[in-house]
């Protein structure tokens, strides 16, 4: 998939605080101004959350025909070309049922119900639709979500860094021009947070565990890789 990057910065200019102090050479004073740079990048994996959901009188019935229905979701999966190393378990639950229906009375366990969900990782994103599609014809009922991702989110994340560092000197520089001073070394960087944000989604399948007449149609978004820095340099 074609990869897109840009460079989304932020231009709010905030002086955090100007201050005078005193060193063994004198008065001394610094800014301290905040950077923020995001890089933009096109998702190329998908994560999802496929999972099965059986009931039974029973809990160890229940459980007995989830295993066998889990096993061959999974082996639709491999068949399919997922590598099983890119199959594994994101949850299992077991949890009674109950009868609230008598009134006044206490609540009666009317059956179990077992959930087993598999994270399952598509490594060629075009493909995501048709893998739900797959699991829900091996007998998946549920799809409780997508996570996009990109295998170049580290570059993606340091250019943001470096571009947040840039974006702290250069306001601290218009700054400093501004108040009549010179801007000095640089006397300390923090880094304040890194952020990522991709699209999540949810699907939901039909209680056999059906496909649909259409395939399922995934489109993913770009992911957005944010950093901040804040950054101390001496005013002259």
């Amino acid at each position: 998939m074609k990869k897109s990057l840009s460079i989304i910065i932020c231009l709010i200019l905030t002086v955090l605080c100007l201050v005078s102090s005193a060193s063994a050479d004198g008065d001394k004073r610094t800014i301290t101004v905040t950077g923020t740079a995001t890089v933009t990048v096109d998702a190329d994996r998908a994560s999802l959350n496929l999972g099965v959901r059986t009931t039974a009188d029973e809990a160890s019935e229940a459980s007995r025909s989830n295993a066998e229905k889990v096993q061959a979701v999974k082996d639709a999966l491999k068949e399919a070309g997922i590598p099983e190393e890119n199959i594994t378990t994101a949850y299992f639950y077991v949890n009674a049922m109950y009868d609230y229906s008598s009134f006044g009375g206490d609540s009666v366990v009317k059956g179990y119900q077992v959930s087993n969900s598999l994270q399952v990782v598509v490594t060629d994103i075009d493909r995501a639709g048709e893998i739900i599609d797959i699991a829900l014809g091996a007998g998946a009922n549920s799809c409780d979500g997508i996570t996009f991702q990109s295998s170049s989110g580290g570059k993606a994340y340091d250019d943001a860094l470096s571009a947040a560092l840039k974006e702290g000197s250069r306001k601290a520089r218009l700054a400093a021009a501004a108040m009549g001073y010179e801007l000095g070394d640089v006397l300390s960087v923090t880094e304040n947070y890194g952020s990522y944000t991709g699209t999540r989604m949810a699907k939901s399948a039909n209680a056999d565990g059906a496909m649909a007449a259409a395939s399922t149609q995934i489109v993913p978004d770009g992911l957005d890789f944010t950093a901040s820095v804040q950054m101390t340099f001496e005013l002259e």
